[in-house]
């Protein structure tokens, strides 16, 4: 029974995350100005990331619970990368574009440098979680 509570948390990060990447980013920047766009990002990133991280967080105590050490330790990983995002990197990339954008060329690559590692995070803990979805059905005959 926990095992489908474990995969119901995934699947709703996942489709979070699926959500986030094919409709709201793309529909940001399509519609609206650059200053309009900026500031609902810098509202919705740390959002987000909180999100990840409480969903990650109740999927492990279920994981936990569960006995289940690999997805426990994939879960640690997934939630504290979504509080490395939230807590350390986009503060951090939001003050090298607000640099870049007085002019400071230096910070710019250091923007591009902070939201790469931002989108590879996301990235990692999407496929981590893809990972985890597969092991479960596989290992549980769901």
């Amino acid at each position: 029974m926990i095992i489908y509570l474990i995969n119901f948390f995934i699947a709703i990060l996942l489709g979070s995350m699926i959500f986030f990447m094919s409709i709201v980013s793309p529909s940001v920047f399509a519609t609206l100005s650059s200053n309009a766009s900026s500031k609902f990002l810098r509202t919705i990133f740390p959002r987000m990331f909180l999100f990840g991280f409480v969903i990650s967080l109740l999927a492990f105590i279920l994981t936990i619970l569960s006995n289940d050490l690999f997805n426990s330790i994939v879960l640690v990983i997934i939630g504290l990368s979504f509080l490395l995002n939230r807590n350390y990197l986009t503060p951090l990339i939001n003050k090298f574009r607000d640099q870049e954008l007085e002019g400071n060329s230096k910070a710019a690559k250091n923007f591009k440098m902070m939201h790469l590692l931002s989108v590879l995070l996301f990235m990692i803990n999407f496929f981590l979680l893809i990972l985890v979805i597969v092991l479960n059905y596989i290992n549980h005959n769901l």
